[in-house]
């Protein structure tokens, strides 16, 4: 029978045993050990880490009640030295405890079940069957969990083979399985059937904060960090919202209402400009059909404006009368009429401009195409004059 250490202490660091077999498939081999310290991925919990005998374990899984270790080369010694990536390990066992304060939270003050749990390097994630989360809820749980954690509580994990030894006012969920019942106990507030390493008191999560929420299908997905890594996140905003609040000579708990006048007048600003600049292409478009000899108009921009200018213009001079407009910005030009002749714009740039090496179409009244070479372009543009 295979001991599991990871259950006895989620703790041990180093474990020494002997190596049963190891059997290569493809590239690696998959070592089953007498006795293991290394968790398989299971109930959302990827799987540990580490090294045997300096060789690094690429993954650890469970088939048919074997824990399997690979690893890309065979163990040559035997009994072997074993060690997991302890900070990996402690990173699961705060994020897999936040989780049942979490979930035990949502349960019991709103009688919201648990869906799912994942947990990443980047965010752990909980899916919680609320349609919906409102923020007030969020900070009401969070405040809730991290009391729990602050009132450091024991997590006592044990097997049982009825549900009667465990006390029904704990009990969140029934076990899947119908025998070797592992329950995770968090004292007096809640007990459920789990398989993951866990912290051996609610006080060594540190802290918990959820991050954000997103709708799934009709549930909520909870994304929330522990420990550390919810300290560094905060440290982090908190030196954004520090910098923002020197920016704008402002309290840090102003920024928020700075930055949304802010944003405000930046976009009344935006809409005083492009007033501004359709008045100057009105200008624009009345002076180039003033000198305009023909019903052929071509401008070239400036480099720094956007493609939108240029198909503004045409629209201007295309209200002051029948033109064949052609506008360039940044090599790109756009070609537009409302001429009563079977002029195809679409066909001017299929036949005139791609042999060119221009890149672009169109239809008959509008089209577009690039070039890479001034030189072509400026060909293009007079070969287009030649023909109308």
């Amino acid at each position: 029978m295979q001991n599991r250490q990871y259950y006895l202490n989620p703790y041990q660091v180093d474990y020494q045993t002997r190596v049963v077999s190891a059997a290569k498939i493809q590239d690696n081999y998959h070592v089953v050990l007498e006795n293991t310290i290394f968790y398989p991925e299971g109930g959302g919990q990827p799987a540990d880490t580490g090294f045997i005998e300096n060789i690094p374990v690429l993954d650890v899984y469970e088939q048919q009640g074997v824990v399997y270790h690979v690893l890309p080369t065979a163990p040559q010694n035997n009994p072997v030295n074993c060690r997991i990536d302890w900070d990996r390990r402690f990173y699961h066992m705060q994020h897999h405890t936040g989780q049942h304060l979490l979930s035990a939270a949502f349960f019991r003050e709103f009688g919201w079940q648990t869906w799912g749990f994942h947990l990443s390097d980047e965010y752990s994630t909980l899916d919680i069957t609320a349609e919906e989360l409102p923020s007030a809820i969020i900070r009401e749980a969070e405040l809730k969990i991290n009391r729990l954690i602050q009132a450091d509580k024991a997590i006592n994990t044990y097997f049982i083979t009825d549900l009667a030894e465990v006390d029904p006012k704990l009990l969140r969920k029934e076990p899947q399985v119908n025998s070797e019942i592992r329950i995770v106990e968090i004292a007096g507030y809640d007990a459920v059937p789990c398989c993951g390493t866990h912290l051996s008191s609610t006080g060594q999560v540190g802290l918990l904060k959820i991050m954000k929420t997103e709708k799934i299908r009709n549930m909520t997905r909870i994304y929330y960090r522990c420990g550390e890594r919810a300290l560094i996140d905060y440290q982090d905003k908190f030196d954004a919202v520090s910098k923002l609040a020197l920016m704008f000579s402002s309290a840090e708990q102003d920024v928020l209402e700075r930055v949304a006048a802010e944003l405000e007048a930046k976009r009344t600003a935006e809409q005083e400009l492009k007033k501004v600049k359709q008045q100057l292409l009105a200008y624009l478009a009345e002076d180039l059909t003033k000198q305009s000899n023909g019903s052929i108009i071509v401008h070239h921009l400036d480099s720094g404006e956007e493609p939108e200018t240029a198909q503004l213009l045409i629209r201007e001079v295309l209200a002051l009368g029948n033109y064949l407009v052609l506008a360039e910005v940044n090599n790109r030009v756009f070609l537009s009429h409302n001429l009563t002749s079977d002029l195809n714009c679409g066909e001017i740039v299929k036949e005139y401009g791609i042999p060119l090496g221009g890149k672009g179409g169109g239809k008959k009244d509008f089209a577009q195409i690039f070039f890479a070479d001034r030189a072509k372009l400026q060909e293009f543009i007079t070969v287009v004059k030649s023909i109308t």
